[in-house]
């Protein structure tokens, strides 16, 4: 991968690391969230203890918009990951927040990871939580099980999904697509990344800022989309 997503990369690395590191060793209870007929939302309780780990998974479709909202104790925080993700989340809750909203990339299986940083799970300490959960829009491309290409890899091979989407998955996503990262270029703690499709003639400009893409555009010609 180019440069420009390596600098991503590894800052991105780093804050996702004290939150997911040691996940595989922990243990993770599954539990499948279901809406009720006709429904778009539901809401759930629990409590972790330790460094126990609560995933709840949701099947939602490529276009959809998906909100989760986490009360309850200040010690247990929810990570987002996409369909085929074991680790790489597209939202991190410890250091974006107790609310969600996004328009999803894929079809598949959603996780929501419920669980505490690694200095309070050490300590054995104990906190609820409740997840308000709903998922509204017509889906793109149906419900299935995503398109094969990997985490956060919708159906399109275009713009399409990419703005607002987490810095690091939208790299993966453009390459899944047949882009190729051509150039890149910063500008304060703006970065810009340009991709080429050579197959479609698709000139794209990504501006990424505080680890996420604020805007996707086909910026039709660039002396290296070529």
């Amino acid at each position: 991968m180019a440069k420009f997503a390596t600098r991503i990369v590894t800052g991105a690395a780093l804050a996702l690391a004290l939150p997911l590191a040691g996940t595989a060793l922990a243990q993770i209870t599954t539990t499948t969230i279901s809406f009720p007929k006709g429904g778009t939302s539901a809401t759930v309780a629990g409590t972790i203890v330790g460094g126990a780990i609560r995933d709840y998974e949701v099947r939602a479709g490529e276009g959809q918009t998906m909100r989760v909202n986490m009360s309850g104790s200040s010690i247990v925080y929810f990570n987002v990951l996409p369909p085929g993700s074991d680790n790489e989340a597209i939202f991190t809750g410890s250091t974006e927040g107790n609310s969600f909203s996004g328009t999803l990339s894929a079809s598949g299986a959603y996780k929501i990871r419920v669980y505490q940083m690694r200095a309070s799970a050490r300590r054995g300490e104990k906190g609820a939580f409740r997840l308000n959960v709903s998922v509204t829009g017509m889906p793109n491309h149906g419900m299935g099980h995503g398109s094969g290409h990997g985490p956060g890899m919708g159906h399109m091979d275009g713009l399409g999904g990419i703005a607002g989407m987490d810095s690091i998955n939208a790299i993966d996503v453009m390459m899944n697509r047949g882009f190729t990262n051509v150039d890149s270029f910063d500008s304060g703690n703006t970065q810009y990344g340009i991709f080429y499709k050579r197959s479609t003639g698709v000139c794209a400009q990504l501006t990424m800022a505080d680890g996420k893409v604020v805007d996707a555009r086909d910026i039709k010609t660039h002396p290296k989309c070529k």
